[in-house]
């Protein structure tokens, strides 16, 4: 297995982060729409510097180091459409860098999220480490 090199920062090239972020990711979608729905997130946040190296921290350290909320423009139905797929955000990138097993129902924002998707803000986080998995209420 190749030793991953050091964290990108928003410094660098669309390409490099997407990169350094697809060798995090847990294997649940198909890498083509993973890249894809990494690409979408990283075009947003590069206006967002500090967004961004947050993200990258989560992300690379497995969110080991605290780090500060991710937002992204809220759509109107809440929803995020990557190739050709809709999804909650929260969800799709949670899937994505913690639990490729993810159901929608199963998530809940940690205290010190401050645009939680639940909170119906203009801007949703999308730190997959602002957001914790409960066991969703139709399984038993």
């Amino acid at each position: 297995m190749s030793v991953l090199g050091p964290a990108p920062s928003s410094a660098d090239a669309c390409l490099s982060i997407v990169h350094s972020l697809m060798c995090h990711r847990q294997g649940g979608e198909n890498e083509g729409f993973a890249k894809r729905a990494i690409e979408s997130l990283v075009k947003k946040l590069k206006e967002k510097k500090d967004e961004l190296d947050s993200l990258i921290t989560a992300v690379t350290t497995n969110g080991v180091h605290p780090s500060k909320c991710v937002t992204i423009q809220r759509t109107l139905d809440g929803r995020l459409q990557v190739a050709g797929r809709k999804g909650f955000p929260h969800v799709i990138y949670a899937r994505l860098w913690r639990w490729p097993d993810l159901h929608k129902n199963e998530l809940k924002h940690v205290k010190f999220c401050q645009y939680a998707f639940d909170l119906k803000y203009d801007s949703v986080c999308v730190n997959p480490y602002h957001y914790e998995r409960v066991a969703s209420p139709n399984s038993t």
